[in-house]
């Protein structure tokens, strides 16, 4: 195909062929066109448009390690890793500012002549470039946009994680705790043989009492915040209600066991005042009736002593004794 080839004497003949309105000044027309100012606008929109699309691939790696990470099995790991990922969600949040701010500056580059002159009157590589830089920001914002839900997302996983870390370790030591604790519960046995050696048996289980509450009292908070847990929709219900539940059963088990305890000793230390007053009482006698007592001993309400945080029983009858005389 051939292209017809004219040749004008002057620039004015121009007018003949191409609008005005698409002619520079310089060629008698009424375009206003910088050509130092269209290629810095073009440099730099090419610049933040590479920009654009440097940082959404950046935020889909990062989006793509968050996702396949792993959740570590302690508290030291759980809390480097947040750091580490924190720091570098911090990283590309500052880069995307860095691309919006340089987007704004670019367009408000593109609209400062209609800022100078509210009648000026863009030609269309200036509205051209005016689209463009706007495009690329509205995708650059839903780019953020889209990156702050998945990470909000995958931060509250990695804080539940490491609630649930911390949670464990505690339920560990405590629950050592417990064990020993019951443990040591289960040793008091025996009823005494006189009041004197009952009493001592009281007080050493009032101490033992008096020093397992810090331990249970830890035992219930962590419960609670067990619980509070749960509450929140924690990922890990399934981990954590088994042992809320297993806490609440060891200080329920303590606290009982601990009761029956001091309810027996105290049982037997009424008996033994009553056998005191009985001179003449068979010893083997005492000991059977003081068993049979014991063994037959009912639940009932108990009044705390003078200087102890334990109970005395009230109106305790004293078993009927054979002996020798005839029953007591």
């Amino acid at each position: 195909m051939k292209v017809p080839i004219i040749m004008l004497n002057s620039a004015a003949e121009l007018q003949n062929y191409i609008d005005t309105t698409q002619l520079t000044r310089d060629l008698g027309g009424t375009l206003d066109y910088c050509h130092k100012n269209w290629l810095l606008h073009r440099t730099a929109i090419e610049s933040f448009a590479l920009m654009v699309k440097q940082t959404a691939q950046t935020l889909q790696v990062f989006g793509t390690e968050l996702a396949e990470t792993e959740l570590p099995n302690d508290v030291s790991t759980t809390t480097a890793l947040l750091a580490v990922h924190t720091e570098k969600k911090e990283k590309m949040k500052d880069d995307l500012k860095l691309a919006l701010k340089q987007g704004s500056d670019i367009l408000e580059q593109i609209k400062q002549p209609v800022k100078e002159n509210p009648e000026y009157k863009m030609n269309q590589d200036q509205t051209d470039n005016q689209t463009t830089v706007e495009r690329l920001i509205i995708q650059l914002n839903e780019t953020e946009t889209a990156f702050d839900e998945f990470w909000s997302k995958h931060q509250l996983k990695l804080e539940q994680c490491l609630q649930l870390r911390h949670f464990e370790l505690k339920f560990r030591e405590i629950k050592a705790a417990l064990d020993s604790i019951s443990e040591r519960a289960t040793t008091y046995r025996d009823v005494g043989n006189s009041c004197s050696h009952v009493e001592h048996i009281l007080k050493d289980l009032c101490s033992f009492e008096e020093k397992s509450q810090e331990e249970i009292q830890s035992a219930q908070a962590l419960a609670r915040e067990g619980d509070h847990l749960i509450l929140s929709n924690h990922y890990a219900v399934d981990s954590i209600l088994p042992k809320c539940n297993e806490l609440h059963h060891l200080c329920g088990s303590i606290s009982s066991n601990i009761q029956q305890r001091r309810a027996y000793l105290y049982k037997s230390l009424e008996l033994h005042r009553r056998l005191e007053k009985i001179p003449y009482l068979d010893p083997l006698m005492s000991s059977l009736g003081l068993c049979a007592s014991l063994h037959n001993a009912g639940r009932s309400w108990w009044q705390r002593p003078e200087g102890c945080s334990t109970w005395l029983p009230e109106n305790i009858t004293a078993p009927c004794l054979s002996t020798p005389q005839g029953r007591i």
